[in-house]
C-alpha cells in the first residue's frame, strides 16, 4: 500500500497515523457546520398542530401558513446514499419557525414513509416547508425530481417549492 506521507521520510507506520489524524481533523471541521441539537423527545403530529415534547415540556405549533418547518433529511438507517455508503438514520434535523434544531432518527423505510405522509399533510395545510438533503433540495423526501414532477406538486399543493 502506498502512503503519500512516506515521501516525507515519515515511514509507513507514521504515515498511517498521520493520515488518520488528518482524517480526524477533517471530520471535526465538518461537524462544526452541523446544527446544534437539544435533548431527545417526541414529535407529535395532529390534524391541526405539531407538538414537540422535550423533557416533558410540550411546545405546540399550528399546522397553518404561519408555521415554517426546515427539514434536513439524510435517510433511514441503512438507506443507500452512494456506493458503499449508507445512512445512519440519525443525521436528520428539524427546526420549526425560529426555534432550536432537533435531531431525529428514522430507523426503517416504513418510518420514512410515515414521515413522507406527514409532510404531505403539512403541504396540504399550507405549512411553509423547506426540506433538503445534504446533496440538494427534496420534496416529500424525494430528490432528483423532474421539472414536470415539480410543477405537478406545485399545482397539487398550491405552493412554491424549495423556499
Amino acid at each position: 500500500m502506498y502512503y503519500p506521507l512516506v515521501a516525507f521520510g515519515l515511514g509507513a507506520q507514521s504515515a498511517g497515523v498521520s493520515a488518520f489524524f488528518l482524517w480526524l481533523a477533517a471530520v471535526a471541521m465538518m461537524k462544526k457546520a452541523w446544527p446544534t441539537t437539544v435533548a431527545a423527545g417526541q414529535l407529535l403530529c395532529f390534524d391541526d398542530e405539531i407538538i414537540l415534547a422535550i423533557d416533558s415540556q410540550p411546545t405546540s405549533y399550528p399546522l397553518d401558513p404561519t408555521t415554517a418547518v426546515f427539514l434536513t433529511y439524510q435517510g433511514f438507517k441503512g438507506e443507500p446514499l452512494a456506493p458503499r455508503t449508507r445512512a445512519s438514520g440519525t443525521d436528520n434535523f428539524i427546526q420549526i419557525n425560529d426555534g432550536p434544531t432537533y435531531q431525529f432518527a428514522v430507523l426503517t423505510e416504513q418510518a420514512q414513509q410515515t414521515l413522507r405522509t406527514e409532510l404531505h399533510h403539512w403541504y396540504l395545510r399550507r405549512v411553509k416547508v423547506k426540506e433538503h438533503r445534504r446533496d440538494g433540495p427534496t420534496f416529500l423526501l424525494y430528490r432528483d425530481l423532474s421539472y414536470e414532477q415539480i410543477q405537478e406538486y406545485k399545482r397539487e399543493f398550491g405552493v412554491s417549492l424549495y423556499g
